[in-house]
């Protein structure tokens, strides 16, 4: 068997300073936070600069990569906000960023155009030749959607010649990840910071809170009079295990673990798993045929499930108010299961 040419870096959460170190001291070769108010999380799961300053030095002490998340969606009006704040991180070191609006990354580039960025999730960049048009617009690197097979994602790999990025923790939507606007039709609210930055709470593309009302517990009609009672729309996580080796054996660049809300203790073992997993995959890509790779993910998974759960209930409590449920007509889900 031929030896794959390079091992994939391994992309850990930091949704806190102490998360951050949690995860670059398990092996992650690099760690993404959000600055406060850019980020699509909620505050918190952002950080203050006083931390980004400290783990960006603590990265690039240890040869490593702090990547900052600006994946929101900025008006006009926030652009010379955002842009000062990529020149003071940028000062502190910080030259990777995770960008999903096209006209901020054109600013971007033209003013430190040694920056690196990738293009979030949210940009759902689904076909080759987005990719390609990604690429030539001033995107460094690509995520590929999680509903991409291995076999899709390797006949990307033959035509693309940039970077790709993967999704080994993160959830399957009901509709493109990153894009849905169902949360902001429940419970919305607006507000201007003193840096002059808009908050649209209840819409993760602008504000970056969403209060996953589809994880509800949904009653419905759906074309035909077919009736659904209890169901929540598909929003699911997973992790991945069997798709490693095919990773490290197409050349895949990097490797994402989702989960700045996750306790530290969580993260450290999420990535801990991944990085020994990718270790010994990459030595050997029958490797992950040991059993004991299936039983290590499966209390993972316990674990992070229960997190999760949590943090969904109470979103759908300050959204709804305990023990109230959403309900729904979709006239326009015609295959419901």
């Amino acid at each position: 068997m031929i030896k794959p040419s390079k091992k994939p870096s391994l992309l850990g959460p930091g949704g806190s300073g102490e998360m951050a170190m949690a995860a670059f001291d398990a092996g992650a070769d690099m760690v993404y936070m959000g600055p406060r108010g850019w980020s699509r999380r909620t505050r918190a799961y952002e950080v203050e600069d006083d931390v980004i300053k400290r783990v960006a030095d603590y990265a690039n002490k240890k040869g490593k990569v702090l990547k900052l998340a600006f994946n929101t969606l900025p008006s006009s009006g926030e652009l010379p906000a955002g842009l000062k704040a990529i020149e003071k991180y940028w000062k502190m070191g910080v030259k990777q960023f995770i960008m999903t609006d096209p006209g901020f990354v054109n600013q971007v580039k033209k003013r430190f155009p040694e920056s690196i960025i990738t293009a979030s999730v949210g940009c759902s960049v689904m076909n080759i030749e987005e990719f390609r048009f990604y690429k030539e617009i001033g995107f460094d690197v690509m995520v590929a959607p999680c509903e991409m097979t291995i076999g899709e994602i390797e006949d990307l790999r033959q035509k693309f010649d940039g970077e790709i990025e993967i999704l080994i923790h993160a959830n399957r939507d009901y509709t493109y990840l990153g894009r849905c606007i169902m949360s902001s039709y429940f419970k919305f609210k607006h507000s201007i910071d003193d840096r002059g930055k808009d908050n649209f709470f209840g819409s993760p593309n602008r504000g970056g809170l969403c209060y996953r009302v589809c994880k509800s517990s949904w009653n419905g009609i759906c074309r035909g009079n077919r009736k659904f009672t209890g169901k929540d729309l598909g929003n699911y996580c997973y992790l991945s295990l069997r798709e490693i080796p095919d990773y490290i054996r197409l050349g895949i660049d990097c490797l994402k673990i989702q989960g700045r809300e996750y306790s530290t203790s969580l993260v450290r073992e999420i990535v801990s798993f991944y990085r020994e997993l990718i270790d010994a995959c990459f030595d050997d890509l029958s490797a992950v045929d040991d059993p004991i790779w299936e039983e290590r993910i499966l209390q993972l998974g316990i674990k992070r499930d229960s997190q999760r759960d949590k943090r969904t209930n109470a979103l759908l409590d300050e959204c709804t108010g305990r023990g109230e449920q959403i309900f729904a007509r979709l006239d326009s889900i015609e295959n419901f299961r």
